[in-house]
């Protein structure tokens, strides 16, 4: 436990360190690179896990979970044209849950003293997280909402919120069988509050994104997948992604070339786009979590 506190803080102390440095240009550039690369191949071989879980891997069933994987992407682009609104707030909702997950699924991974559901703590974590970055990124993320038809937030509203949370996690937290683990969370939301404070909503939001979730994920689906996490196999689970990855980046693309440039904003392309991958990639992590248990 104390060495997933330590490393935190240190990659906090360094972003932090950096979004000091850096014009937002190029702290936004360092957050699309770190979505688009890490982030996009994080949820890349969830065909090898669902092959893992189901137990099929013959040649048709490869086909079969891929055609099925893909309807399930193209189903979500669908349904955020017809109801963006709608779509918005339940790809924010799920990802709350999957956020959450990954976070105490890493604070509890080499410890005996959480045999119990967390989903209180895994709850509870994903909204702080957002409420954060929503509050100290208020006018952009207003921008972003009002592209998907959506009421803009009040700051007053979003600190009460956050005060309400923070109280219900800190008592969730004081129970018997989590209190080993408030002084490690409250500073961990203190940190991302200093980051995303003092950085663009990209980069701030990458930072989370990749070091504390899509790097931990990638290690957990590496272990689950080849029954370990070293450094070989991790270089194989790259590799075999790559496929997919550059699929789902070329489509980025294409969708991108085809749009008014002048009159569209890149952030809901970016939040429709890992929306589409995350809704159907979220099962599968979900379902891995569960075998592994």
């Amino acid at each position: 436990m104390l060495k997933i506190i330590k490393s935190r803080i240190v990659i906090f102390i360094i972003a932090i360190g950096l979004s000091y440095l850096l014009p937002v240009v190029y702290q936004d550039l360092i957050g699309f690179l770190l979505i688009l690369s890490i982030g996009v191949i994080h949820g890349a071989n969830d065909l090898l896990i669902i092959q893992k879980y189901t137990r099929k891997d013959s040649r048709k069933s490869q086909i079969s979970f891929f055609l099925y994987y893909l309807s399930m992407v193209f189903l979500g682009l669908i349904f955020f044209y017809l109801f963006p609104s709608i779509g918005l707030l339940s790809f924010i909702l799920i990802s709350v849950y999957h956020f959450g997950e990954q976070h105490w699924e890493a604070n509890t991974k080499d410890s005996n003293h959480i045999k119990v559901n967390k989903i209180y703590p895994i709850i509870l974590h994903g909204l702080i997280f957002f409420v954060i970055v929503f509050l100290n990124n208020i006018s952009i993320v207003n921008d972003v909402l009002d592209s998907f038809n959506v009421l803009p937030l009040n700051i007053t509203i979003l600190k009460t919120l956050l005060f309400i949370l923070i109280l219900f996690y800190i008592v969730t937290l004081s129970l018997k069988k989590y209190r080993i683990y408030i002084l490690g969370e409250i500073l961990f939301f203190i940190l991302l509050y200093i980051l995303t404070f003092n950085s663009s909503l990209i980069y701030g939001f990458s930072i989370y994104f990749i070091f504390f979730h899509s790097i931990l994920s990638i290690k957990d689906q590496v272990k689950y997948i080849y029954g370990n996490d070293n450094l070989k196999y991790i270089k194989k689970y790259i590799i075999t992604a790559l496929p997919y990855f550059s699929l789902a980046i070329i489509f980025l693309g294409v969708f991108y070339w085809f749009i008014d440039i002048k009159s569209f904003n890149i952030l809901p392309i970016i939040f429709v786009f890992l929306a589409a991958i995350t809704f159907p990639h979220v099962i599968v992590i979900e379902k891995m979590y569960s075998s592994m248990k």
